[in-house]
């Protein structure tokens, strides 16, 4: 590792090579630590003079490691700086002196304490951490991706898939949108489950928008978004109040790309039904029909009752073909209904519907690619016959059901010596 000497002044350095240690002599020097756009290792030693490590603005923490009188932090892009005599330095954190401002001054003790830990008489101690400095403190860091599911693009929050988030009102949370893979993606906060996807709005109590360190607004940070964009200091920060319960994280650009995604503010527990009225099983038969089993009745693309208030679990097999509840009839992912809705989209796994008391009189059901997988749900107050499934045309487990309008693999036995009877307006293979 190479060294470099500092001068006997008072220094400013921004240590930036790689596999180097920067050694102070007898100035009053700060170091301002800047990760780097790729991995490196940089070593600090300097015990002479009032010396300073500046952490400025969106600067972020992955990991710290203590001894009692050092330091070894790694920031993003896995940057690892190494402070030896570390417990003569002070701390500033939001400070940057090259732009003439200060932040918090933290003692080594006090610095160890935010990161929950105190420096060890002896060994070291650590910690995986995910902070990012913002208006002088260290914020929980949320690192947003965007991968794609059967059911569309999604949200990754510090790579877990769509987790629901629990806030304190009072404390401020950082969203970091700067993954080339949310480029496309602009995330915001709303009091209705997809947002204006849902004839919702985006909240604008507590929460900022920023481009580049610049605070904008919600429009303009929209429209810095785009599939061909590399985004620069591109973050979200919300301040939930004590006046919140339930919010929503979701995508300005994109329906569902948080799934059922919450945020629940000072510990609000959601009341959640807890009785399943009845659990559908939903299959493909290739890629012309889901079948349908319930209650002892089977069909391919039945007409389904639901009753409002009721809750229904969908057990879906049916891979490369996600099953959607819609409000308009079709193939694609547009016109979800998503009140009362749990995994809408879902391949192989299970979909919860819990009917509102207000839902509509009339939904389908349909996959995202196949427009002959399709069918009606009829949504109503009582149903007195209790079949989940239209029997019409259909028989329970085991018998034959016609599907009417799709061509049917049939084994047909019969001898020259029978009558055919011909079928009109249908084909038989």
């Amino acid at each position: 590792m190479a060294t470099i000497n500092l001068s006997e002044s008072n220094d400013i350095i921004i240590p930036t090579n790689d596999d180097t240690t920067y050694r102070g002599l007898e100035g009053n020097d700060v170091y301002i630590l800047v990760s780097q756009k790729n991995s490196a290792s940089v070593s600090i030693i300097d015990t002479k003079g009032s010396n300073v490590i500046q952490l400025p603005e969106w600067s972020k923490i992955k990991s710290i490691s203590v001894t009692k009188d050092a330091l070894r932090i790694t920031c993003d892009n896995m940057t690892v700086f190494t402070i030896n005599g570390a417990d003569k330095f002070s701390y500033d954190v939001g400070g940057n002196t090259t732009s003439n401002t200060l932040g918090a001054i933290k003692t080594f003790s006090e610095f160890v304490d935010i990161f929950d830990l105190t420096a060890p008489s002896s060994g070291t101690v650590n910690k995986d951490t995910n902070k990012i400095v913002y208006d002088d403190e260290f914020r929980t860091l949320y690192e947003v991706k965007v991968k794609k599911e059967d059911n569309g693009n999604k949200y990754y929050l510090n790579n877990e898939l769509s987790p629901d988030l629990s806030f304190s009102s009072g404390k401020k949370y950082v969203f970091d949108l700067n993954d080339e893979t949310a480029s496309n993606h602009p995330l915001a906060i709303s009091e209705t489950k997809n947002g204006i996807h849902n004839d919702g709005v985006s909240v604008s109590s507590g929460i900022k928008y920023f481009i580049k360190g610049d605070s904008v607004t919600e429009q303009d940070f929209s429209s810095s978004f785009s599939a061909d964009t590399t985004l620069e200091n591109a973050f979200v920060v919300f301040e939930p109040s004590s006046s919140d319960t339930l919010l929503y994280y979701y995508c300005l650009f994109h329906n569902g790309m948080a799934n059922d995604a919450k945020i629940l503010i000072d510990g609000f527990v959601e009341q959640v039904p807890e009785v399943v009225a009845s659990t559908i099983t939903v299959q493909n038969s290739g890629a012309s029909d889901y079948v349908f089993a319930a209650e002892g009745l089977e069909g391919n693309d039945p007409t389904l009752t639901l009753v409002r208030g009721k809750t229904y679990e969908f057990d879906v097999t049916a891979g490369g073909h996600p099953f959607l509840i819609k409000t308009i009839q079709g193939t694609g992912s547009s016109n979800q209904y998503n009140d009362g809705i749990t995994n809408n989209g879902v391949s192989n796994g299970k979909l919860t519907f819990t009917v509102p008391n207000d839902a509509p009189s009339t939904l389908y059901y349909n996959c995202q690619f196949h427009g002959s997988m399709t069918g009606t749900i009829n949504i109503v107050d009582n149903n007195d016959n209790g079949n989940i499934i239209d029997s019409a045309g259909n028989t329970s487990s085991g018998g034959s059901i016609p599907s009417y309008g799709y061509s049917l693999d049939l084994e047909i036995s019969y001898s020259l010596d029978q009558d055919i009877i011909p079928f009109f307006g249908y084909d038989i293979l």
